[in-house]
């Protein structure tokens, strides 16, 4: 797949996700499942060994970013959030 054109700002957020061991298995686990999404409740029980401070924090962060899209109580990886798994 061809690498999109990206400005220096969607350049230092990639970077910024990828340097997150947290964030990456976030993104892992919701780009997994693909277009069933996930639920915060699934997702969280994925991820038992986050304090839930972690856990929210972490997962607002890539929602605000843009590398996660929350619809209909489930979340899903954005084209950007794919971009942030094959990264890592």
């Amino acid at each position: 797949m061809a690498e999109r054109e990206r400005t220096p700002e969607q350049h230092e957020r990639l970077f910024k996700a990828s340097q997150n061991p947290k964030r990456r298995r976030m993104i892992q686990i919701i780009g997994h499942r693909g277009g069933d999404g996930i639920s915060r409740e699934e997702l969280r029980k994925e991820l038992d060994d986050f304090s839930d401070f972690d856990f929210k924090f972490n997962l607002d962060w890539l929602i605000r970013e843009g590398f996660v899209d929350e619809r209909d109580g489930k979340l899903y990886a954005t084209e950007d959030g794919i971009d942030l798994m094959e990264a890592g």
